[in-house]
């Protein structure tokens, strides 16, 4: 019995790790769009998406607690996919 707890608990500290691993991840993904999302003529909602993402991950008020971090992955993928697409939709409105 206490293979399988130690087994359990080894399997559970590696999948914490990789939920910080990605989570980590896209948040770095996220502030590299920083000088992009502050650029004139940026719509608000767009620059608004990009500080909730960040201020939802770095704040410890959160939906799951915080070793499980699939709530930030998804609100940080979430972000980056909205604010990504609305770069790009003002990219080819300037081009």
């Amino acid at each position: 019995m206490s293979d399988v707890l130690a087994t359990l608990g080894v399997f559970a500290i590696v999948v914490v790790v990789l939920l910080v691993a990605v989570a980590l991840f896209l948040l770095f993904k996220l502030v590299r769009k920083h000088k992009q999302v502050h650029q004139p003529g940026t719509p608000v909602p767009t620059k608004a998406a990009y500080w909730v993402s960040l201020a939802y991950t770095v704040f410890p008020i959160d939906l799951l607690p915080d070793p499980i971090y699939l709530d930030d992955i998804v609100v940080l993928v979430g972000g980056l996919m909205y604010v990504g697409s609305s770069l790009r939709k003002r990219r080819e409105v300037e081009d």
